[in-house]
């Protein structure tokens, strides 16, 4: 195993699935091994869900409705991070005659304007005001090592696919039901954030691999850098189709 000094081994999942030509029973065997580090509470606990039409086993959250890793009577699954690049840093250009205004396409728009109060022991609560543009929130306040590396001294905001309303817990529920290659691809048609590796094996011998995921289309661009937000030549135009995925 491969060691890395900052992050420990806490982080590099694997899972891989094998065809029945390949081993012993005639079956396939599918293994998963998700690295998130060992913490109390626990990140993952075994669950079993029967009843209302579900026989799944396997691994879930805390407070989430499904089991995210596991097996039903029919199939099987594991997953691993894939990673895609799914933020964005956009430069804004605030009104500096109204601090609530930024500029998209030389017009001025408003801001959402958040409030945060941060409850502190034995002092006042902390609260912070947080402008959400088009691109998501600013976070340059967090941020100032980093915008000073890049050379960006504007606000910059945070576009980034975890931000918008997902449909992730639709595709367990669909994935905890599902009884062929066809159910559980449809299941993962949903599964939006974060993108997985996900490999596959059946009860009646096949294997296979699917990325999911919300991956975004860039009108220019590869998002490696801070781009203006202001002129509109950088957006987001879309999703690459479920259908093009791996």
């Amino acid at each position: 195993e491969t060691w890395n000094l900052e992050l420990g081994t806490s982080i590099g999942s694997n899972d891989w699935v094998v065809a029945g030509s390949k081993t012993a029973s005639g079956k396939p065997l599918l293994a998963n091994d998700p690295h998130l580090g060992i913490q109390n509470p626990s990140i993952w606990y075994e669950i079993h869900l029967t009843g209302g039409g579900l026989d799944v086993i396997g691994a879930s959250f805390p407070g989430a409705p499904g089991v995210i890793i596991g097996h039903n009577q029919r199939i099987a699954w594991g997953v691993t991070n894939v990673g895609p690049d799914v933020q964005d840093l956009f430069i804004e250009k605030f009104n500096p005659a109204n601090p609530n205004q930024y500029e998209f396409k030389g017009q001025w728009v408003d801001a959402q304007i958040v409030k945060e109060e941060i409850k502190v022991k034995g002092e006042s609560p902390t609260v912070l005001t947080i402008p959400v543009t088009r691109h998501g929130p600013v976070v340059t306040p967090i941020m100032k090592g980093i915008t000073q590396t890049v050379g960006v001294n504007q606000a910059v905001a945070l576009r980034w696919t975890a931000l918008d309303r997902g449909t992730i817990f639709q595709s367990v529920r669909l994935l905890d039901q599902a009884q062929n290659w066809e159910q559980f691809r449809a299941a993962l048609s949903y599964w939006d954030v974060p993108s997985q590796n996900v490999v596959y094996a059946d009860v009646d011998g096949n294997i296979g691999y699917q990325t999911p995921g919300r991956i975004p289309i860039r009108a220019q661009g590869n998002g490696l850098v801070p781009v203006p937000g202001y002129s509109g030549e950088y957006e987001w135009t879309g999703w690459i189709p479920f259908d093009e995925l791996p």
